[in-house]
């Protein structure tokens, strides 16, 4: 590491990798620094991606990609399950040789990737983000830069250091564990997702069965922070593994969180900008993540790039990143954690009733609003919560 640079990326999962290479293509002297010893490793999330979004950042390599999926499942409690198609064709990957592989192409592209380099302060000048302290191998010392990138997770640090608002209330954050689970042949359908729901599986969020392998799957949970008075969200993993693969063995164990409240209100500051986890950028209702924050990292360095060419990278000049972001995902984003809140608050009766009904329709034939309107129906209970989604415009896609 040299003593400055032009852009510090804190963070090489994909959306701090995508940010690297947008950076360094464009010619930009660009450091990557890592705090883990070895990129994409521990994983933590269900590896699941929309193809053809992917594609957009890197091209399809057999390499990391351990399952492709036909189909999503939805079940209750009893067992019912409505069977649909992926919106984009989906595959499952291995986020520890995907992550390697985004950061190689970071490398290719010209910029400096630094493992075992971890960020312990901000620097400041005149008001503005200036560079990062790191420490690496015992020894510390400070690094300019002109623009940070804060792609450090969930708990960026960085982006509190430089004073943004990123702490969501417990409702609003998800309580995860997940288990890669081993002697899974003929339990599990190796193309397809499944996801369990109920409140009495996992209070306030769901389960999830994603294979890996035809014997080994992807198998977790979350829940909300505000809902753990009957265990924590491993308590409940345990109980669901317990009754659904009985034998199965635990080949790797994975906890964390993640907020899920739809991207931050403020993802600049003077000489910062945040992205993917860091920025809050994952989905509000499922908390997936990856190809989001890959878009928001894009996005970023398409106004980073710009306000750096012309020597002006104040808070001002980089909120045009914000309105991009605000365009394409802020609708949908608010639409999905409204649903949340409404699947969150649903009477538990109501929930397994309405799945129970979907799994009953021709969903392949009819279009979302002729599913809602026959589930309204049945449940006209909804009717209030599906405003909502009327006025977004979600069920008329």
């Amino acid at each position: 590491m040299r003593e400055a640079y032009e852009v510090i990326v804190v963070g090489a999962g994909p959306a701090g990798s995508v940010a690297a290479r947008r950076a360094a293509e464009a010619g930009l002297d660009t450091l990557l620094i890592e705090k883990r010893q070895e990129i994409g490793a521990p994983v933590r999330c269900a590896e699941a991606v929309g193809a053809l979004a992917t594609q957009e950042f890197i091209d399809e390599d057999p390499r990391w990609i351990n399952a492709r999926i036909d189909y999503y499942s939805v079940s209750n409690r009893q067992g019912d399950r409505v069977v649909v198609p992926p919106t984009e064709p989906t595959w499952v990957v291995d986020r520890k040789v995907f992550d390697y592989e985004l950061a190689h192409v970071a490398n290719q592209a010209g910029a400096t990737v630094v493992t075992s380099a971890a960020a312990t302060g901000l620097l400041r000048e005149d008001g503005r983000a200036s560079g990062v302290t790191i420490k690496r191998f015992g020894k510390t010392r400070d690094v300019k830069a002109k623009l940070i990138i804060a792609a450090d997770g969930t708990e960026s640090q960085i982006a509190r250091w430089a004073g943004l608002k990123t702490v969501p209330p417990m409702a609003d954050y998800y309580s995860g564990a997940q288990y890669l689970l081993g002697n899974m042949a003929g339990r599990m359908e190796p193309n397809r997702c499944e996801y369990h729901v109920g409140m009495t599986m996992a209070p306030g969020g769901y389960l999830w069965v994603f294979p890996k392998s035809a014997d080994t799957a992807n198998v977790g949970i979350v829940i909300t922070s505000d809902k753990t008075a009957g265990g924590t969200a491993r308590d409940y993993l345990d109980r669901f593994v317990a009754e659904h693969y009985p034998g199965s063995s635990i080949l790797n164990v994975v906890v964390g969180g993640i907020p899920a409240t739809g991207a931050l209100k403020k993802m600049v500051t003077d000489g910062l900008m945040t992205v993917g986890d860091a920025a809050h950028q994952a989905d509000p209702l499922t908390a997936g993540g990856i190809n989001l924050g890959m878009y928001g990292a894009d996005m970023a360095l398409q106004v980073g790039i710009e306000a750096l060419r012309r020597g002006d990278v104040s808070a001002a000049a980089l909120q045009p990143y914000e309105k991009m972001w605000a365009e394409r995902f802020g609708k949908m984003h608010a639409a999905l954690y409204q649903i949340r809140k409404m699947m969150t608050q649903m009477n538990p009766d109501t929930l397994d009733g309405l799945i129970r009904t979907a799994s009953t329709l021709d969903l392949q034939s009819m279009t979302p609003g002729a599913v809602l309107m026959t589930l309204l129906k049945e449940y006209p209970v909804m009717l209030l919560q599906a405003r909502t989604l009327v006025t977004t415009g979600l069920i008329l896609k």
